[in-house]
């Protein structure tokens, strides 16, 4: 698995955005996504001022970096991709993640993950990006920061209704993963 820093080409937050007016406090997009592990093995480099721990109920967080409850959202949900399964996320769920990322200040360095990196942290970020730029331009986004995502359909669907971009965000989606983009 390619460490997700990588894809920052020497920087581990190059702003997504040079500037981002639809931002309250102007953040930039600055974030790694990565898996639990690489979070726990990278958090002394990545050093993130801001972190989103995305992991299914009933599960420990392994000793994550410390920081204070109001930098740090914590997220109960499986990588369920049916609405029905009991761990699906829910719309409580993004629309925390939205709510936290609106308090993110400009200088902001924000981490996302979840166990693997690969489905639920990813569609999250997805959803994120697509606040700020078009579901097509979010993918490629996503695409430069994580490869090898494949996003969470039940994620991503919902942060699709949030955003009420009527299924544009689930079809991008679908385009992972993908060894090269093709925008």
């Amino acid at each position: 698995m390619a460490l997700a820093a990588q894809a920052c080409e020497g920087q581990f937050y190059r702003p997504v955005l040079d500037r981002n007016p639809v931002h309250p406090n102007g953040w930039p997009v600055r974030v790694i996504v990565a898996s639990q592990t690489e979070a726990r093995h990278n958090r002394a480099l990545w050093a993130p001022t801001h972190l989103i721990s995305i992991r299914a109920p009933a599960t420990r967080l392994l000793s994550m970096i410390e920081l204070p409850p109001e930098r740090h959202l914590e997220l109960h949900f499986g990588d369920a991709v049916y609405p029905e399964a009991p761990d699906a996320a829910r719309a409580e769920a993004i629309e925390a993640t939205f709510a936290f990322i609106d308090r993110l200040p400009e200088h902001a360095h924000l981490l996302i993950h979840c166990l693997r990196g690969i489905g639920r942290s990813t569609a999250l970020t997805l959803g994120i990006l697509a606040r700020y730029m078009a579901p097509e331009q979010a993918a490629a986004a996503l695409h430069a920061l994580r490869p090898e995502a494949k996003p969470n359909r039940q994620v991503v669907g919902l942060c699709d209704t949030a955003l009420g971009l009527k299924g544009r965000l689930a079809r991008q989606a679908l385009r992972f993963p993908a060894k090269t983009w093709k925008g």
